[in-house]
C-alpha cells in the first residue's frame, strides 16, 4: 500500500474480537478467559465463599462485571469449537460454586438451577437468536442479506454463526433444562 509492504498477520483484534486466519476464535476465547479470570480475582473478596454479600448481589455483580466480558460479541464466536466454549463455562461453574459455598459433590446443573443462571452456551444461543432476529428485520438491505443464508448441515466441516441456533444442547444445559422442567411441573 503506497509502496510500503504490509506485514502478514495471523490474527487481528478488531472491535474487541480477535479474528484469526481460520476464524476458530481460540485466541479470542483465551484472551476473554484471561480477562474474566482477572475480574473474578479482583472481585474475589465480594464473590467468594466467605463474603457477607447476599447471593442476589453476588449474582448481580457476576452478570454485570464478568459475564459481560465472557459473552461480549458472542454471536460472532458462539459457533466456535465446544471445547473452547467449555473453558468459558468452567469460569461460570466456579463462580456458582463459590457464590453458594457449595460442596464439591453438588452438581453444576443444580447450582445453575438454584441461581436461575443460564449456562454460557444457552446465553450465547439466546443472544445469537436475538441478533439474527433483529438483523433479519433491519431496514438496511446489506445487513439483511448478510444474515439471510441457510447454514450448512451439522455434518459439514465448515461452521457458520447461524449454526449455533440449530446445535443440540450440551450436557450441562440439557441437565439444567430438565431440572427446570421438573420444577415447573411441581409448581
Amino acid at each position: 500500500m503506497l509502496n510500503a509492504r504490509i506485514p502478514w498477520q495471523r490474527s487481528y483484534k478488531y472491535l474487541g474480537v480477535t479474528l484469526d486466519k481460520n476464524l476458530h476464535f481460540r485466541e479470542h476465547i483465551t484472551r476473554v478467559r484471561k480477562n474474566a479470570l482477572f475480574y473474578t480475582a479482583r472481585l474475589g473478596a465480594m464473590l467468594g465463599r466467605k463474603s457477607k454479600l447476599s447471593r442476589r448481589n453476588k449474582l448481580t455483580l457476576y452478570k454485570m462485571c464478568i459475564r459481560t466480558v465472557l459473552t461480549y460479541a458472542s454471536p460472532v464466536f458462539a459457533h466456535a469449537a465446544p471445547k473452547s466454549l467449555h473453558r468459558l463455562q468452567v469460569i461460570q461453574n466456579k463462580f456458582c460454586r463459590a457464590a453458594t459455598d457449595a460442596h464439591w459433590c453438588v452438581r453444576n446443573s443444580i447450582l445453575h438451577r438454584d441461581l436461575e443462571l443460564p449456562t454460557i452456551s444457552k446465553y450465547m444461543k439466546d443472544a445469537s437468536k436475538r441478533f439474527f432476529d433483529i438483523a433479519g428485520s433491519h431496514p438496511n438491505a446489506v445487513l439483511r442479506a448478510a444474515v439471510d443464508y441457510q447454514p450448512p448441515p451439522p455434518t459439514h466441516f465448515i461452521r457458520r454463526p447461524r449454526n449455533v441456533l440449530f446445535d443440540p444442547l450440551d450436557a450441562l444445559t440439557a441437565a439444567v433444562d430438565s431440572l427446570n422442567d421438573v420444577n415447573d411441573t411441581h409448581d
